[in-house]
């Protein structure tokens, strides 16, 4: 054996013989209570749902003086929340949610946490729960509106193999929230408006079918249950796409004061001709011209729809894994709409943002700020300007430079 190979060898077993020591020793006797523990990991290839609920929310609501039978404050509230963990995860393809509930559905070939159920439901629900509390504050403002005791969720996971299971499951929980909010509509127009007590108005709705209901509500209530926002009759809807927005962009120029085009389109660099790199390099930086560059940034968008039909998934295929391409950006118009977005130009894009948008509002993926009020939300520009160059190597940009008018 030549001496190489020896000392080779040597090394090896030397290796091997410290890592089974560094092993022992890492060990204790009361390890073997990891025996105790029940694998948990989800089937592989199925849709990981996970469906919290509050707990005890009928006190609760009373208890913090919810508007009855829909507090839009409460609702807001949720949506931001749930906003807030899918910013966390971005393996959540679509979430959904009504009154005080919300299903985040985790795309099927997710490796979150090795796929571990419980793992995967204590961070969602702790994270929900903390975001609720942490922004309740600029929902219920004023010392009536304190948050007086912590509130309360609870979790469960459930599997769905197939496509139709999963939608099956969300048109169910659709469902649930047209059920839930003609009835709650009705019994509290018998309340407020027809001066009935509780017990009286549950009587009167005892046995009654949908059509009942929306004949009390119009005939006695002077309600037109199809005139209510969707935003209660159909929930919330949260997806990701994609947002186009402004900055403003400093082409640099060369030495001669000839502006310079660094700008990168569909990987083409466009070289200076006129000097060499040597001589471009020691030439001192000169502004060339200010110019307007599009970057998009995912967010999550907010839609209140039906999503029982094939509509809804024929107009988003991407949610399913039909189409590779990720959530068509926002600036090509809406699908049903036909309508194209106004554009509004922020600031980084901090915090959750409104804006208008046919048929949806837009909450930033970063969410550490609350929900701006659409009537509130203004244009605002870019205060620092940043190199062509900078923008250009930013991952996802796609950069378009025009002259600033």
């Amino acid at each position: 054996m030549s001496a190489p190979m020896g000392r080779r060898l040597y090394n090896l077993l030397r290796i091997k013989w410290s890592t089974n020591i560094t092993q022992k020793m890492a060990k204790s006797k009361f390890e073997y209570v990891r025996q105790f523990e029940i694998p948990d990991k989800c089937v592989p290839n199925c849709w990981i749902i996970v469906r919290i609920d509050g707990k005890n929310f009928h006190r609760f609501s009373d208890d913090h003086k919810f508007e009855k039978p829909n507090d839009p404050r409460a609702l807001h509230l949720m949506n931001t929340a749930a906003a807030t963990v899918m910013s966390d995860f971005k393996d959540i393809v679509i979430a959904y949610g009504q009154s005080d509930e919300y299903s985040f559905v985790f795309k099927k070939d997710t490796t979150l946490y090795s796929r571990r159920a419980s793992k995967i439901m204590t961070n969602v629900v702790s994270k929900f729960s903390a975001s609720y509390v942490f922004h309740w504050t600029k929902y219920f403002q004023g010392e009536e509106q304190h948050l007086q005791y912590p509130p309360a969720f609870d979790g469960r996971v459930v599997l769905y193999p197939s496509n139709k299971n999963m939608r099956d499951y969300l048109s169910w929980r659709q469902a649930d929230c047209h059920i839930n909010n003609l009835y709650n509509t009705a019994f509290w127009g018998l309340v407020i408006k027809k001066g009935l007590t509780r017990r009286e108005a549950e009587a009167r709705l005892r046995g009654t079918f949908s059509g009942d209901k929306n004949e009390i509500l119009f005939s006695e209530c002077d309600t037109n249950y199809n005139n209510e926002p969707e935003f209660y009759r159909k929930g919330t809807v949260l997806m990701w796409d994609k947002y186009v927005y402004k900055v403003d962009v400093i082409t640099p120029s060369n030495k001669d004061g000839a502006g310079t085009s660094t700008t990168k389109s569909k990987g083409t660099k466009h070289e200076p001709q006129a000097e060499s790199s040597e001589k471009s390099k020691s030439a001192p930086f000169k502004v060339g011209g200010i110019h307007t560059g599009l970057r998009t940034k995912p967010i999550v968008v907010c839609d209140h729809c039906d999503i029982i039909g094939d509509q809804f998934w024929l107009d988003h295929p991407h949610i399913l894994g039909i189409d590779n391409d990720d959530a068509k950006p926002s600036g090509e118009g809406d699908s049903r709409t036909g309508q194209k977005p106004e554009s509004k130009v922020f600031d980084n894009l901090d915090g959750i943002v409104e804006v208008p948008f046919p048929e949806h509002r837009l909450y930033e993926c970063d969410a550490n700020e609350t929900l701006s009020s659409l009537s509130s939300v203004q244009e605002r520009r870019t205060s620092d300007s940043i190199s062509t160059s900078e923008v250009n190597d930013s991952v996802g940009c796609n950069v378009v430079t025009s002259d600033k008018s």
